[in-house]
């Protein structure tokens, strides 16, 4: 099993060090870093994903890679929307 918080963080490296570019399965694709407000922790958390452009909007979908729950960062997300 992968380590996803040690993948995310290889990711938002990348895409920090380079203007938001990244390369792996994730090159060409729309890419965001989405910052949010732990639920509990009150602490800033980091995530990246793939978002849909629909003009003056980003959308972003809370998918688990099929898991029945949602991802941690939705949870945070409806706690503070801010």
């Amino acid at each position: 099993m992968t380590d996803t918080s040690d993948w995310n963080t290889k990711i938002i490296a990348e895409f920090r060090s380079n203007d938001g570019k990244v390369g792996g399965q994730f090159e060409g694709a729309p890419l965001l870093l989405l910052t949010t407000t732990g639920a509990r922790s009150g602490q800033p958390r980091v995530n990246p994903m793939m978002y849909l452009d629909e003009g003056d909007r980003l959308y972003v979908f809370a998918s688990k890679a099929g898991a029945p729950t949602n991802p941690d960062w939705y949870h945070n997300l409806a706690a503070h929307p801010d």
